[in-house]
């Protein structure tokens, strides 16, 4: 299993899960179930995920969602899972823009990691997935949240994930 310092009950954990495969489905519900996941809610494609993630923020309230965390499949029809994405990063709503986003995909070369991460992708996941895997996706969402940042081009969690000394000039502008 996955090492951590800290216990965690998950059981009041809710997870918005995007998968139009019913078998990956049936195995991600599985392992998350097998992690003690309190709800685990699916849908088949973006489009219905806009629907549930609408649905969640309590009649468009800004500040609560019942989605802690969404995991979605990349590859789907008729809406991706990197439209979802740029749609809840996009979104109006902080309990959706804020939402740490898991992007779950067979498609695993540092092109497809970046373009997701580019996105705002918080994690990403490769298939064929392991309950470790997805419990060290969990864990370091809940352990190490990122910041999160917006500058001209980009909205999401920070991608830098080290802390690497800079000897150079500071050409960032901070804004008042």
């Amino acid at each position: 299993m996955v090492k951590s310092s800290l216990v965690y009950d998950l059981s009041k954990l809710s997870i918005l899960l995007v998968e139009d495969s019913a078998f990956m489905r049936e195995l991600m519900v599985a392992l998350l179930e097998n992690l003690d996941i309190g709800e685990v809610i699916t849908t088949t494609n973006g489009e219905d995920a806009i629907s549930e993630l609408l649905n969640s923020t309590n009649n468009g309230a800004d500040d609560f969602s019942t989605f802690d965390v969404v995991i979605s499949d990349w590859a789907m029809k008729p809406m991706s899972g990197l439209d979802l994405l740029k749609w809840v990063r996009s979104n109006d709503h902080d309990a959706l823009k804020f939402m740490p986003f898991v992007m779950l995909t067979a498609y695993s070369t540092m092109d497809w990691v970046t373009t997701a991460r580019d996105w705002g992708a918080t994690e990403f996941l490769s298939k064929p997935v392991s309950a470790q895997a997805v419990a060290k996706r969990l864990l370091t969402v809940i352990e190490r949240p990122r910041p999160f940042i917006r500058t001209a081009d980009y909205f999401g969690p920070d991608r830098r994930r080290q802390k690497l000394p800079f000897n150079g000039e500071d050409r960032r502008q901070k804004k008042d």
